[in-house]
């Protein structure tokens, strides 16, 4: 399953659905993927609410459990600029979209933004795969 930035915060936040998260990965029921641009996200947004050092350390932590395969952006970016060329949604949304179009299997997402929303079955279509929420 690919993991969209949010479930990453989620996961590194350790909240109630993080650590429900954890606990999946950790006994073999999901096997999560990401992009490099997911990673890239997640460290910021961690950084503007822990500060950059710890913000590092638990990124550092992610990347380095082996639990979470990291696939280069770079090469999703075809796929990546024609899903933001053909739907309103984020740059890095796309990249998770386009992984998940790419590798055939389902995205996760923490909740359907309102961008997402109207447009939930046309990307699926495009991806050809479902798209999760772990919240509505």
């Amino acid at each position: 399953m690919f993991f969209d930035t949010s479930i990453l915060v989620e996961i590194l936040l350790a909240t109630e659905n993080g650590k429900q998260l954890i606990d999946e990965i950790v006994n073999e029921n999901i096997t999560p993927y990401t992009t490099t641009l997911n990673i890239t996200e997640t460290l910021y947004i961690l950084c503007r609410l822990l500060g950059l050092e710890e913000a590092k350390k638990r990124i550092k932590l992610l990347v380095n459990s082996g639990y979470l395969e990291t696939v280069s952006s770079d090469n999703l970016s075809l796929e990546a600029a024609e899903c933001k060329c053909l739907f309103p949604i984020s740059i890095v949304d796309c990249h998770t979209l386009a992984l998940s179009r790419k590798q055939g299997k389902p995205a996760l997402f923490y909740k359907p933004e309102k961008e997402f929303k109207q447009i939930i079955s046309k990307l699926e279509t495009w991806t050809k795969n479902k798209i999760y929420f772990i919240t509505q």
